[in-house]
């Protein structure tokens, strides 16, 4: 449920990431604007960059809570009609360069889920005959 939380929270602050020229009105510094400037340098377009420092750091809780590079990747394209994958997976890349480098090599799979709780079972002794 927390993880459906979140994405619902990514999904809705990715498309304020949709591509469009930056708007420099937006102004934003130190590791965040590195951030937007790695952006620029990778020809990922956003609109506001707030907005974008905002997704990239969700795009990281979600990852820091058991999804995929993959699925994360995914969620930010189709969020972002405009986006291509290849411009989400860029995105993606460079959030996880920034904000969450722990993530960079992790397999693009999801965890395997957990296993059910074993409970032991003991034979009781059956209840006495009324």
């Amino acid at each position: 449920m927390r993880i459906l939380l979140t994405l619902a929270g990514v999904l809705a602050a990715a498309a304020a990431v949709a591509p469009a020229h930056a708007d420099p009105g937006n102004v934003v510094s130190g590791p965040d604007a590195a951030f937007l400037a790695e952006l620029d340098k990778a020809g990922v377009a956003y609109r506001n960059g707030p907005d974008a420092v905002a997704v990239a750091k969700r795009a990281c809780q979600m990852m820091d809570q058991g999804s995929s590079e993959v699925d994360v990747i995914n969620d930010v394209s189709a969020s972002n009609p405009g986006f291509s994958t290849s411009d989400a997976r860029k995105f993606v890349g460079v959030a996880v360069g920034d904000y969450c480098p722990q993530h960079a090599g992790e397999p693009n799979t999801p965890p395997p889920p957990a296993p059910p709780a074993i409970w032991p079972e003991f034979p009781w002794p059956a209840p006495p005959a009324a």
